[in-house]
């Protein structure tokens, strides 16, 4: 059936194409009761005398009827019209990521992004028996905001693959499809799914295609022969996890690649939780000693005010350091400085004379001098000869200079004198180095942000790894409940294992603890090794 635009077919009334495939042709077309908007897709004309294409239709719509997912096309109703079915599905507004590819590669985040959400529709597909079988860029259709929606399930390769050029496939499917698809292989199952999905990653975050080549022959023997270029070549700023990821989900054999479209999604979420991973709090220590002066500077007004009376309280207290060291050294030395008043006096007689007041004097002050002093200047006044005891009071000035460094006693007295000497000068810059002692940059010293991203690759490699090996034990583990037996330990134990040290090195890379996150992964890791020998994987 050939639908003009303007033409009312039923309660629908065409007003566009939106494409066609190789089977069938979609239109346009709004319920002329609900106003709805919709699309309606219709065999081509010259396969309507197909019995077995009508049939094949019309299992795709009742296959379709089951799949309500956020992710797919949905499917309405199914009409007849002029004896011919008519399928009218959701219509989807937006483009197609083939068209979003004619601008270049994609974002990494968004290119991720929506091979999840592809591979969230495949997974529902599957677990539901249907294999899409034409996977490719434009029947993905990327909404305004963000959505994909999987379009075109069953239709484009609804034909025997065996016969590759017949109605059914177009230049664009050679691109994408699977080796088993290219050798005729009957029963497809979703792994064939995986790889078109695989090529159409490979695609969107390179920009090129994994095979290419001047006929589909050529491209065909490519994806059955050669083996792709690794897109981080094309891309080295590519993370190595991803491109694991994309190899795998492009190998030649099924059983090499992920087993399940889920595995395949847990696999990609782990690259996009580490190239988006934020900086850990170590390494946001370490970079944060730059703006922590500003934010000392912030409160200003009360800092400017804090330095100047700690100024003020520290000249206080010198000073009165300084007048008590004044006051130590004049009670200190007081008992020799008469004598020194008197020395200069030719005469000695007159220096005899000014001995009489030193009993007052050191009456006054016993303490600091009684070693040296009192013997000398108590028998002054009661000995009429002075001539003799003059020598002897001149003596203990020498005696005394030969006595400072000796007494114990006066040496934390003598010992402040020399600060209020130093006092004049002004040195109060010595507090202001305190501020950068507030925060030093010294004890922050976490990984980087380099080593987090390459930890959290290994991790995510892990996770792939893991990831296959969780699917092949469900489903030995569904083999051997049908027949009524269980896993042997040599199973589940580095099964347990694998799973608790995957948890606990994921535990240590959020908390930016790589050490810890090395030694889980690597215990990890053999545990991986055990299963997949004991596997064959």
């Amino acid at each position: 059936m050939d639908l003009e635009i303007g033409s009312t077919i039923g309660d629908y009334q065409v007003t566009g194409v939106l494409g066609a495939g190789g089977m069938g042709k979609v239109y346009k077309v709004r319920n002329v009761i609900s106003d709805r908007v919709e699309a309606m897709k219709v065999l081509l004309p010259d396969l309507v005398a197909m019995p077995e294409l009508a049939d094949r239709f019309l299992r795709e719509i009742k296959v379709l009827a089951m799949l309500n997912h956020p992710n797919i096309a949905q499917l309405h109703t199914a009409v007849r019209a002029n004896n011919q079915l008519l399928m009218v599905m959701e219509f989807v507004e937006g483009e197609t990521l083939d068209h979003r590819l004619r601008q270049g590669p994609l974002p990494l985040p968004q290119a991720l992004d929506c091979i999840a959400q592809a591979l969230s529709a495949l997974d529902f597909a599957h677990t539901h028996g249907v294999v899409h079988r034409d996977i490719k860029p434009a029947n993905m259709m990327l909404t305004p905001s963000g959505v994909v929606k999987v379009m075109d399930f069953g239709i484009a390769k609804a034909t025997a693959d065996n016969k590759l050029t017949m109605t059914g496939t177009t230049m664009g499917s050679v691109y994408y499809m699977s080796p088993e698809q290219i050798q005729g292989v009957a029963t497809l199952d979703g792994r064939a799914d995986l790889y078109s999905i695989g090529v159409t990653l490979y695609e969107l975050v390179t920009g090129k295609r994994p095979f290419d080549g001047e006929s589909q022959y050529s491209i065909m023997a490519a994806h059955l022969e050669k083996s792709p270029v690794p897109p981080i070549t094309l891309d080295p700023q590519l993370p190595q996890a991803l491109n694991d990821a994309i190899l795998m989900a492009v190998a030649k054999d099924p059983n090499a690649r992920f087993q399940t479209a889920a595995a395949f999604r847990n696999a990609l979420a782990g690259v996009a939780a580490a190239i988006q991973a934020p900086i850990a709090p170590a390494a946001a220590a370490a970079a944060a000693p730059v703006p922590a002066p500003a934010v000392a500077a912030a409160p200003s007004p009360r800092a400017v005010a804090a330095p100047s009376k700690s100024k003020r309280w520290v000249w206080m207290t010198l000073g009165g350091m300084a007048a008590a060291a004044a006051i130590v050294a004049a009670i200190e030395f007081a008992p020799w400085k008469p004598t020194h008043a008197a020395v200069p006096a030719p005469p000695p007689a007159t220096a005899q004379v000014q001995p009489s007041p030193a009993p007052s004097e050191t009456a006054t002050a016993p303490s600091p001098a009684p070693q040296d002093s009192a013997p000398a200047a108590v028998p002054t006044p009661a000995a009429p000869t002075a001539a003799p005891q003059q020598s002897t009071a001149v003596k203990p000035p020498a005696r005394s200079s030969a006595n400072v460094p000796t007494p114990a006693t006066p040496t934390p007295r003598q010992q402040p004198v020399e600060p209020a000497a130093a006092q004049p000068a002004p040195q109060p810059s010595a507090p202001q180095p305190q501020p950068q002692q507030i925060a030093p940059p010294a004890a922050p010293a976490g990984p980087s942000r380099a080593e987090i991203l390459q930890a959290r690759e290994h991790f995510a490699k892990l996770q792939v790894r893991a990831g296959a090996i969780r699917d092949s034990l469900g489903n030995l583990k569904r083999t051997m409940q049908s027949q009524g037996m269980a896993l042997n330990a040599k199973f589940t134990q580095p099964e347990g294992l694998m799973e608790t040290y995957l948890r606990s090195a994921e535990q240590a890379l959020n908390q930016s603890d790589l050490p810890a996150a090395k030694e889980y992964g690597d215990k990890a890791e053999r545990q991986i090794e055990v299963l997949e020998k004991l596997l064959n994987l």
